[in-house]
């Protein structure tokens, strides 16, 4: 049983996938290394967009506000100027 494993783990197949376990490990850590980057990069990205986005729409919602308040403003002058008339016309009549 142990000259077949002999063969087995002398062998240049085996040497060569030996050695390439180390090898493969560092390229594991770089790849998961720039796919961290990447990914955080993305997010930053993603994030600085949602921001700005956010912002916009803040922004849009308050002018649609204020045009809203200026609107109910003047038709409550409108309706106060001519509740205002009637009773002048009213109280002449």
């Amino acid at each position: 049983m142990t000259t077949p494993v002999k063969r087995i783990t002398m062998s240049k197949p085996f040497c060569a996938l030996a050695g390439v376990g180390p090898y493969a490990l560092a390229k594991a850590g770089e790849v998961y290394e720039d796919m961290a980057l990447r990914g955080r990069r993305i997010v930053s990205r993603m994030s600085r967009e949602a921001a700005q986005e956010f912002e916009e729409t803040a922004h849009e919602l308050e002018g649609l506000s204020r045009s809203v308040r200026q609107q109910e403003r003047q038709e409550r002058e409108t309706v106060g100027t001519a509740t205002g008339r009637s009773r002048t016309a009213t109280t002449r009549a």
